[in-house]
C-alpha cells in the first residue's frame, strides 16, 4: 500500500474512532470555561481557514485539469495556498500551547490536525517544486497527482476538524439539555 493510501486510511480510522475517544474520560479535572471558550474561538478560526484552504486546494486541482492554464497561474494559487498553510501552522502552534487547558474534544481536534497540516504543507511544497524545476510540469501526470493529493489532504484536514468539533458541540448541547431536565425533576 502506498504511503498516501496508508495516511488516508489512518485518517478515516481516526474519524470513526472520535466518538470512542471522546467518551472515555481520562481527565478527571474540569477545564476552566474561559480557557475552553478561548480555545473554541481559536479552533473556530482554524476550522474556517481549513475550509477555505480546502476550497483553494480544490481550485488548484481543477486548474491542473485545464491544459490552457498558464503555469504562472498555478504558481500564483500555490503560493497563496502555501501562505495560508503557513498561517494555519502558526495558529496550530498557538493551539498546541493552549491544548492542555481545553476540553477533551478540543485536545483531540488539535492533536489530529498536526499530521494532516504537515502532509498538506509537504504536498504544497512538492507541487511548487515541480513547477520551479520545469514550467511544463504543470501538464505532467506527476504534477496533477501531487495537486490531487494536496486537495485530498486539505479535505481530510477540514473533515477531521469538522467532525470532531461537531461531535464536541453536540455533546455539549446534550449535557446542557440533561442538566436542564435533571433540575426539573423529569
Amino acid at each position: 500500500m502506498r504511503y498516501k493510501d496508508i495516511v488516508l486510511a489512518s485518517c478515516l480510522a481516526a474519524i470513526v474512532a472520535v466518538p470512542v475517544a471522546l467518551s472515555a474520560n481520562t481527565n478527571e479535572s474540569v477545564p476552566d470555561p474561559t480557557n475552553v471558550q478561548d480555545i473554541a474561538d481559536h479552533l473556530s478560526e482554524f476550522e474556517q481557514r481549513a475550509a477555505q484552504v480546502s476550497l483553494d486546494a480544490e481550485m488548484v486541482r481543477s486548474l491542473s485539469q485545464d491544459h490552457q492554464i498558464n503555469w504562472r497561474t498555478h504558481a500564483y494559487y500555490l503560493n497563496n495556498l502555501r501562505e495560508d498553510v503557513n498561517s494555519m501552522g502558526r495558529l496550530l502552534s498557538e493551539l498546541e500551547k493552549m491544548k492542555s487547558n481545553g476540553s477533551e474534544g478540543q485536545q483531540l481536534a488539535i492533536q489530529r490536525s498536526r499530521p494532516h497540516l504537515v502532509a498538506l504543507a509537504a504536498e504544497t511544497t512538492e507541487a511548487l517544486n515541480l513547477l520551479q524545476v520545469r514550467s511544463e510540469n504543470a501538464l505532467r501526470p506527476q504534477y496533477k497527482q501531487t495537486v490531487a493529493d494536496l486537495s485530498r489532504q486539505a479535505g481530510i484536514l477540514y473533515q477531521t476538524l469538522d467532525t470532531i468539533l461537531d461531535y464536541h458541540d453536540a455533546e455539549d448541547r446534550l449535557d446542557s439539555l440533561e442538566a436542564s431536565h435533571s433540575g426539573s425533576g423529569i
